[in-house]
């Protein structure tokens, strides 16, 4: 079976730009990118890894922390999640879809920061107050899916070919 790496190639590049190419925190397209990504590359290998060695990729120029591994495990959950939230492809589930990625992220991220960090103490009221410190960059990251997502789906509806020619790889 021949593989089409383009796409897969295309999102790589992208998903190492969207963290490098920002002047305000957490306002990237990279969970935007994520979405389509586990939407686009049927194959959840190769989904998956584009995604995590474009993290790694970006990781070793932006700086190694001790949360990686969580903010990895969003993304991965968010790929996975996509094609399901996303399955009908219209203007409800791209939101819907855009709305719960930044979510899981923030949930999972910041248990991470929770439970490798040093600032919060190691009970409820520390986790909640690392999901209260969090609250400022949820914001920007909600907005900023909700934008990112909504401006990929609306190029991919001009885009003149159908869907099944759009997602290039097979199962």
């Amino acid at each position: 079976m021949r593989v089409n790496l383009i796409m897969p190639i295309i999102l790589f590049i992208l998903l190492v730009l969207s963290r490098m190419i920002t002047d305000i925190p957490n306002f990237t397209a990279t969970i935007a990118l994520v979405m389509f990504t586990g939407y686009l590359i049927q194959n959840r290998l190769l989904s998956i890894l584009v995604i995590l060695i474009s993290q790694i990729v970006s990781d070793l120029y932006l700086g190694i922390y001790s949360s990686m591994i969580f903010v990895y495990a969003a993304y991965i959950s968010i790929a996975l999640l996509s094609p399901i939230m996303m399955k009908k492809m219209n203007t409800k589930s791209i939101v819907l879809s855009s709305i719960v990625s930044p979510s899981i992220f923030f949930i999972v991220s910041n248990f991470g920061v929770w439970l490798m960090g040093s600032m919060y103490t190691f009970n409820l009221s520390g986790l909640i107050a690392c999901y209260i410190a969090g609250i400022p960059f949820f914001d920007e990251s909600l907005i900023s899916t909700v934008l990112f997502t909504l401006t990929i789906f609306s190029i991919m509806k001009f885009i003149p070919k159908e869907t099944k020619e759009i997602i290039l790889i097979k199962k």
